[in-house]
C-alpha cells in the first residue's frame, strides 16, 4: 500500500511510519517547510515539503504519493500551550484539517482517511467515556479538535470523505520530550531528588503505552473501520498517584514529591476511556500493563541519560 502521513517527526508519528515500513507499505511524509532540519525520521520514508496551512502544497504532496490510506497526525497538540495560544491551535488544528481532508478529496485511489482525535474533545465526567458521550472540548485544544472531529464526519457524509476517527487516551513511552506526565515522572527520579507535578495524585487517567497506540492505527486499516470513530485504551485506569508510587517503586527512589505546583485550568478530576467498541469491532484491545510499559520506558530514559 502506498501511505502519507502527517506528523512522521512526532511520538506517535515516527513510531507508526516504521512499523508501516516493515509491513512493507510504501510510506511518504508531509514535512513542513522549515530552515531546521527534521529529526526523528525513521529511514525508508519518503518525505515531501508542505504546509497544513498551505492547501496547494498539500494537493502537491498528495498528487506525489498517491496514498490509498492518509494517517493525519500533525497537531498542535500540549494542553497547557493552549491556553495562551488559542487563535494558533484552531488555525493548525482545525483549519489545516480542513485544508488537507479536501487535499485528499482529490485523490482517485483514496480509500480511508485515518484521523487522530483525543479523548480531550469529550465533556469530562465520571464515568468512562464511550464514543456516545457528549462532546464538548473543555480547554482551547479541546475546542479546536471538537471541531476538527466534526468537520471530517461532515466531509465523509457531504463530499464522501471514507474515515476513521481514533481518540486515543493519554499515551507514554516518548523518546524525545521529557515534559509530558509519565515522561517528567520518569526522567525526573532518574536524575533529581525532587518531583514537582502540577496537578493533584487523586486526578484519574487512562494511560497507554506506545506500542498499543500505534497498533491502533493499524487495526483502522481494516474495513470494518470505515466512517467509524472509536475509542482507544486499556481495560484499567490510574490515579496520578499510582503512576508516581509504581515508578518509585521500579526505581526504588526516596526523593520528595511536591502535588499543585501550577494546577491546570479546568482540569478534569477523571477522564477515562472505554475501549470496547474497538475490541468488538476491530478486535483491539491493549495488551502492554503499566507495569511493562512503564519498565520500557524507565529503561529507554535510563540509556539515554547515563
Amino acid at each position: 500500500m502506498r501511505v502519507l502521513i502527517t506528523g512522521v517527526t512526532g511520538f506517535i508519528g515516527s513510531h507508526l511510519a516504521e512499523k508501516l515500513i516493515k509491513r512493507g507499505h510504501k510510506v511518504y511524509a508531509v514535512l513542513r517547510i522549515s530552515p531546521t532540519p527534521a529529526k526523528n525520521i525513521p529511514k525508508g520514508v519518503i518525505t515531501i515539503k508542505a504546509d497544513l496551512l498551505d492547501f496547494h502544497s498539500l494537493t502537491r504532496a498528495i498528487r506525489i504519493s498517491q496514498p490509498e490510506y492518509i494517517f493525519h497526525l500533525a497537531a498542535m497538540t500540549a494542553v497547557r500551550y493552549s491556553y495562551a495560544n488559542p487563535f494558533i491551535y484552531a488555525e493548525v488544528n482545525y483549519r489545516g484539517t480542513m485544508n488537507l481532508v479536501h487535499a485528499s478529496l482529490k485523490c482517485p485511489v483514496l480509500k480511508r482517511f485515518i484521523y487522530a482525535s483525543t479523548m480531550e474533545v469529550y465533556k469530562h465526567t465520571d464515568k468512562a467515556l464511550t464514543e456516545k458521550s457528549e462532546l464538548y472540548g473543555s480547554t482551547p485544544y479541546g475546542v479546536s479538535k471538537v471541531a476538527t472531529d466534526y468537520y471530517v464526519q461532515v466531509a465523509g457524509d457531504c463530499y464522501g470523505l471514507p474515515y476513521t476517527i481514533l481518540r486515543c487516551c493519554n499515551t507514554y513511552g516518548r523518546k524525545t520530550e521529557k515534559g509530558y506526565l509519565v515522561e517528567k515522572i520518569v526522567t525526573t527520579m532518574l536524575t533529581e531528588d525532587r518531583l514537582e507535578l502540577n496537578g493533584r495524585p487523586d486526578l484519574v487517567r487512562s494511560f497507554m503505552y506506545v506500542d498499543d497506540h500505534v497498533r491502533a492505527y493499524l487495526y483502522c486499516m481494516k474495513k470494518e473501520a470505515e466512517n467509524q470513530v472509536f475509542n482507544f485504551a486499556p481495560k484499567k485506569a490510574y490515579s496520578i498517584g499510582e503512576i508516581v508510587e509504581t515508578c518509585k517503586e521500579l526505581l526504588n527512589w526516596k526523593g520528595e514529591i511536591v502535588y499543585g505546583v501550577k494546577p491546570r485550568p479546568s482540569e478534569a478530576m477523571r477522564l477515562t476511556s472505554d475501549a470496547s467498541k474497538a475490541k468488538r469491532i476491530l478486535g483491539w484491545e491493549a495488551e502492554t500493563s503499566l507495569k511493562e510499559g512503564l519498565r520500557c520506558t524507565i529503561a529507554y530514559w535510563r540509556g539515554k541519560l547515563f
